[in-house]
């Protein structure tokens, strides 16, 4: 107060000390007297979540958070009040179904505001009562027997996109086009998603590009709401961006999906009221979501079926295709990989599309799947997600040959180091009680697309030594990936 008061009588004067005494004071705390003062980082992190928010814009943070973790070890602090973790034995701990660590304000930012009211989900609730009490009804739908029953719908997608593949890029005329298949993935990832979900796609394969612009919206909205949100990354920023009461800023998170999805529900409801259709009769996520309105009337409405679609529709397209994006790229930088899980799908015979029967055991084919989800999640921001050293010295390679047993390995050691790199990587769908219910789901719709298209097709990038970009946006989004598809 002495020094304020013996400074000149500006008021813009004083308030410039002021704030500079007020950071300072923050310097001071963060570096010296902050809990975490101790845990290594770097030093701008320690102090501000600008550091943060800059790398997650950049579209890369997992390969900084890789950077830092190899120099300073388990623990890094990469925000003022955030500690990067890497050690896989803790994730029972952090992400334990009893006494669960909350989830922060981070994920505000990913509600949707309609009319003025913020809508929040079962993925981003702060509140684990309310999130328990609101999936309790949907939770036994999701189980693998259940999501069996969809298998049939996402036999018609596959039928469908095989059937687009060799007509553009395969056959007649059209054989040797080059195909952009990152784009492809994203169409058949999308429609499969649309079709299990309320039984009709959105059309991306039929009409070949983004219908509606909801790809588009989608990755949008997450590059938006990376940099925001992600890891606590200053999200009240999003007060003043896309929840301002004024005039939204930005590309609206999430609205796109919430729209189109309340449209489907309303339609759906008005062919049952026109006895059009009759509950029960059909497989599709919708239908059995209606049907619970029977069994909770008290808690079933269009708006919480709207909030159960959510989870499949705004994650199911955008992570899935992340992930067999990065299958079918490393498989094409790994020819003795991809010979190998020819030789086996060939082995088993498969028809087409590829029953879940005669792949849920292939061995060759799973360890392809979870070394790409190793190397390159589907989300791989949300869950600060960096190589153990349980995976070796080739970490950064792709080589599914990681997860079969080694030659002189005993069956005791092989189980042990399989069972820590599962939990390890199965991360990827989180853990505890707020795990992913559409994990198998994903397995199912992944393991089907990547049999039947490597039974049928041998798909090789156009140039070997040609690198694809990804942007890291808490999905991850690949990109430029041109390939040439012929028939076996």
């Amino acid at each position: 107060m002495a020094l304020l008061a013996s400074l000149p009588s500006s008021p813009w004067v004083q308030s410039l000390v002021a704030l500079g005494l007020l950071l300072l004071t923050k310097l001071v705390w963060d570096n010296f007297l902050s809990p975490l003062r101790s845990i290594p980082g770097p030093l701008l992190a320690k102090s501000t979540n600008v550091w943060r928010a800059y790398h997650t814009h950049q579209g890369c943070v997992d390969r900084k958070h890789v950077e830092l973790h190899r120099k300073y070890g388990s623990a890094v602090r990469i925000g003022p009040n955030c500690v990067s973790i890497s050690d896989p034995s803790l994730i029972r701990t952090i992400y334990s179904t009893r006494n669960p660590w909350k989830k922060s304000d981070m994920y505000r930012p990913n509600d949707v505001l309609i009319e003025g009211h913020r809508l929040s989900n079962l993925f981003n609730t702060q509140d684990d009562d309310w999130h328990d009490q609101n999936i309790r009804p949907i939770r036994s739908l999701w189980s693998m027997t259940k999501v069996l029953e969809y298998e049939p719908l996402i036999d018609e997608t596959l039928n469908k996109f095989v059937a687009k593949l060799a007509a553009k890029f395969v056959d007649g005329a059209n054989a040797g086009t080059i195909c952009p298949a990152d784009e492809w993935i994203g169409f058949f990832a999308w429609d499969v998603t649309a079709n299990f979900s309320f039984g009709r796609h959105y059309g991306f394969i039929d009409q070949e590009k983004d219908v509606d612009n909801l790809i588009t919206d989608s990755t949008d909205g997450l590059i938006y709401f990376a940099p925001i949100n992600q890891v606590s990354q200053i999200p009240w920023v999003d007060n003043l961006l896309d929840k301002n009461p004024i005039r939204r800023i930005g590309p609206k998170p999430t609205l796109t999906g919430v729209l189109y999805a309340f449209k489907v529900v309303a339609e759906y409801q008005a062919q049952l009221a026109s006895k059009t259709i009759t509950a029960g009769t059909v497989d599709h996520t919708l239908d059995k979501y209606v049907q619970l309105k029977e069994t909770h009337p008290d808690m079933v409405n269009d708006q919480q079926i709207v909030n159960w679609l959510m989870l499949s529709i705004l994650a199911g397209g955008d992570t899935s295709s992340a992930t067999m994006r990065a299958i079918v790229y490393y498989l094409s930088k790994s020819p003795s990989a991809t010979a190998k899980l020819v030789a086996e799908l060939k082995e088993a015979t498969l028809a087409t599309p590829a029953p879940w029967k005669s792949i849920r055991d292939l061995t060759y084919l799973d360890a392809v799947i979870r070394e790409a989800m190793r190397i390159n999640p589907g989300i791989a921001m949300i869950f600060e997600r960096v190589v153990p050293e349980v995976f070796g010295d080739d970490a950064d390679n792709f080589n599914p040959d990681r997860w079969l047993q080694g030659k002189n390995e005993s069956d005791e050691h092989f189980e042990s180091r399989s069972r820590r790199m599962k939990d390890t990587v199965d991360f990827v769908f989180g853990g505890g009680g707020r795990i992913c219910m559409g994990r198998y789901l994903a397995v199912l719709e992944i393991k089907k697309l990547i049999a039947t298209l490597y039974n049928l097709f041998d798909i090789q990038l156009v140039d070997p030594k040609h690198e694809w970009t990804y942007r890291n946006a808490w999905f991850v989004y690949q990109y430029d990936m041109p390939m040439t598809i012929r028939r076996r």
